[in-house]
């Protein structure tokens, strides 16, 4: 049976390259997928496959009715069909032959796209564990649209017919994802309708996972279109007043409804494959370190009303996989309780005694907006204290809010961490790194004139922006700090910008006098890059335009640190460059640095984004550096990280650049020695920023793609015709001599 699906196979392979319509197709869907990616990821700057991956099941609607409307139409129009399945072959085996050559196109297809990932590596260091995932989930819908794509053609002699019925239905089943439709419909009817929709499972693998659960949606999808082409197929030869058609019209019906209820089940199947950068979506050992040495029990309540919006309730799921693990790394120290204040009003009153507070959401219905209250939340509770999270509104975080949560309430006593902000003005507020830390240290809010601090409990500092000047008191009481294992994460810069002119002013670090042992300082002068940097408004005669601003570096993480290798840039407004060219007993550990197209500036100077920057005597400039005691440094057992910088933690710039505020905060947590925590806050889920080394270069790749792709295949294309049409046309040879030998 495997040998004729083969050559079933291979013979619908070849016959659509035989004739130019698979050239075409090919041709118009590499060209049409390369524009729409490259239009979407250039403007977004991120290497990543995403933007093709949120608008394959859109250009596949179009792409597989157009390959699989003939598998079988073409044959019953011909008359092919009934002459086929006069040889020793089965309507099945046809059936399945058509269905896999059909597939086998469609990855070619995906196949000549893979110039896309390869060349944006000269833009970015592409991580190629998602991008598998991304390829294995297109090759997935894939398989579920071919098969209603052959289940059309099996209906229709009419390859017109059968491509709109494709059309038609595969636009059911990708409409059935779709926000408009699903918020008008009944919460449990939406959460429904969602699951059997494609999208939900496109994109669950389009983020680097493949569950099981999404493999099983879209064979079971293959599995019901098929089961139904099977009864077109066979019903051809079936009288209708005959015996056998509603025995066949009863089997097909019940592998239907097996298919289906495979299809729902399949939401409750665990098991997936993380193929992500650190494995975003699984358990850290951070995370297994904390719940698996708890000495007493605890208990994560869930709060989840059953009539949520399909978006929360499609991202319950992703909270109880979450659970599921936790509960399962704990080795039954974690008992989760789950509770439907919706419907339980004992259970709501439970809701707002911890803190879980329902909130409102905006529901469509029939020509009208409802208001309607929901519960979404968790209490974890542990020996009479609990921590809360009154609403859950995304799960990136999910596992480090909760593991941080389980080592505060489970921890004796928090460490102690001490701010220093000496930066001035309402943009220089850090409350929501106060409020970050707050969650697993103890925050005191210090003064470098505060002649007690840094306090003997103190195990970190942080040094926000630089004092008018550090006396050798503050200097010896630092110094005593650091000998005595004290840490340290400076911040400072050595040029300011004014606050009424675009200009800046050089001014000197005050912390100078505490970083000079440690062979560090921060000069005065201020980095720009002309490659990695970030877009701004600019005034114009037309308004304002875009355009790129060099002394807003994106900086590139060296990813030399557990502090830095899961936050691969962070964005640094106006930043001085470290200098760690002094000799000490310390090593210095690069974290982030520019690209080699950087330089500096000093003195007094203009940062107007429409100046001039320096062409010449460009190299890469440290920006933020780590400090370790050497192994023959035994008086000093301290750690210290400097960063040329004094607003990229205040509260103006992290809300603009999250990745931001996860550096610091696992700079502290390394600092203060709690490696566990950096492990889970670390992981990254977010892209690698696309940074081209010229505009040549960008425009290759694109093009490339675009135009030289495309007309690589045409060319291919037009050489495999013209051998063929040589061939036809060759007069014909007799192989061998008529009589057997010579006259």
């Amino acid at each position: 049976m495997i040998g004729r699906l083969w050559t079933i196979a291979r013979r619908e392979v070849r016959s659509l390259f035989d004739h130019p319509t698979g050239y075409v197709l090919l041709v118009v869907f590499i060209a049409a997928n390369a524009f729409m990616f490259f239009r979407q990821a250039y403007l977004d700057g991120q290497a990543t496959l995403r933007p093709m991956l949120d608008l394959m099941p859109w250009l596949f609607l179009f792409f597989v009715p157009a390959v699989a409307m003939r598998t079988l139409a073409e044959d019953a129009r011909s008359g092919v069909l009934e002459l086929v399945l006069a040889q020793p072959v089965s309507e099945l085996e046809l059936l399945l032959g058509k269905f896999a050559g059909a597939v086998l196109f469609l990855w070619i297809g995906l196949a000549l796209t893979l110039p896309i990932p390869i060349t944006l590596m000269l833009g970015a260091k592409l991580e190629w564990g998602p991008i598998v995932a991304q390829y294995v989930g297109a090759a997935l819908l894939s398989l579920g649209m071919v098969g209603v794509g052959v289940w059309t053609s099996s209906l229709a002699k009419s390859q017109i017919t059968a491509f709109i019925l494709a059309v038609a239905t595969l636009f059911v089943l990708i409409l059935f994802g779709l926000s408009p439709l699903i918020v008008g419909l009944p919460p449990a009817l939406g959460t429904i309708a969602a699951r059997l929709g494609v999208l939900s499972h496109f994109e669950n693998i389009g983020r680097g996972v493949i569950d099981l659960r999404d493999a099983v949606y879209f064979l079971s999808l293959a599995g019901v279109f098929l089961a139904l082409a099977y009864g077109a197929l066979l019903g051809r030869k079936l009288s209708r007043q005959g015996a056998a058609r509603p025995r066949l019209q009863l089997g097909v019906g019940l592998a239907v409804a097996i298919l289906v209820v495979v299809n729902l089940l399949g939401n409750y199947i665990d098991g997936r494959l993380d193929l992500t950068p650190g494995h975003a979506y699984t358990l850290s050992s951070g995370t297994k370190q904390i719940v698996g040495h708890l000495n007493d029990l605890v208990t994560i309540k869930e709060f989840a009303s059953s009539s949520l919006p399909t978006g929360v309730s499609l991202m319950k799921q992703d909270m109880d996989d979450l659970l599921r693990d936790l509960r399962s790394a704990s080795h039954g120290k974690i008992r989760i309780e789950a509770e439907n204040p919706g419907d339980d009003s004992s259970a709501a009153s439970e809701a707002r005694s911890l803190g879980v507070e329902p909130v409102q959401f905006n529901v469509v219905g029939n020509a009208s907006l409802q208001v309607k209250q929901g519960y979404f939340g968790l209490a974890v509770q542990y020996e009479g204290k609990r921590q809360v999270l009154p609403f859950v509104n995304e799960t990136d975080d999910l596992e480090y809010r909760l593991a941080s949560a389980i080592q505060s309430l489970t921890e004796t006593r928090k460490p102690v961490v001490d701010v220093f902000n000496a930066a001035t003005g309402p943009a220089a507020t850090v409350q929501a790194l106060t409020e970050e830390l707050g969650k697993s240290y103890t925050v005191r809010m210090a003064s470098p004139t505060d002649s007690t601090q840094p306090a003997g409990d103190v195990r970190t500092a942080v040094l926000i922006g630089s004092p008018d000047s550090v006396g050798p008191r503050t200097a010896a009481r630092f110094a005593a700090f650091f000998k005595r294992g004290g840490s340290a994460l400076v911040m400072a810069s050595g040029m300011e910008p004014e606050q009424q002119e675009p200009m800046a002013a050089p001014t000197a670090v005050g912390w100078d006098a505490v970083l000079r042992p440690f062979g560090v300082s921060v000069p005065s002068s201020m980095a720009y890059d002309l490659v990695s940097n970030e877009i701004v408004p600019v005034p114009s005669a037309a308004g304002q335009a875009l355009a790129r601003y060099p002394f807003f570096i994106d900086a590139r993480s060296t990813g030399t640190s557990v502090v830095n290798q899961q936050v691969p840039s962070i964005l640094l407004t106006w930043t001085s460059p470290v200098d760690t060219t002094s000799e000490t007993a310390w090593a210095h550990v690069p974290l982030y640095v520019s690209t080699p197209d950087a330089g500096v500036i000093t003195g007094f100077a203009s940062i107007n984004p429409t100046r001039q920057f320096p062409q010449d005597s460009l190299k890469p400039q440290l920006l933020a550096v780590e400090v370790t005691p050497r192994a023959k440094a035994d008086s000093a057992s301290g750690r210290l990280i400097v960063v040329g910088n004094t607003d990229f933690v205040t509260d103006r710039i992290v809300g603009h650049s999250p990745q931001n505020l996860d550096f610091v905060l696992n700079a502290v947590d390394w600092l203060a020695q709690d490696d566990a925590l950096i492990s889970i806050r670390s992981k990254n889920r977010a892209p690698p920023k696309l940074a081209f080394t010229s505009a040549g270069t960008r425009d290759f790749v694109k093009y490339f793609n675009l135009i030289g792709v495309p007309v690589l295949v045409a060319i291919a294309g037009l050489a495999a015709l013209a051998r063929r049409r040589r061939r036809t046309r060759a007069p014909y040879r007799r192989l061998a001599p008529a009589g057997g030998g010579a006259a």
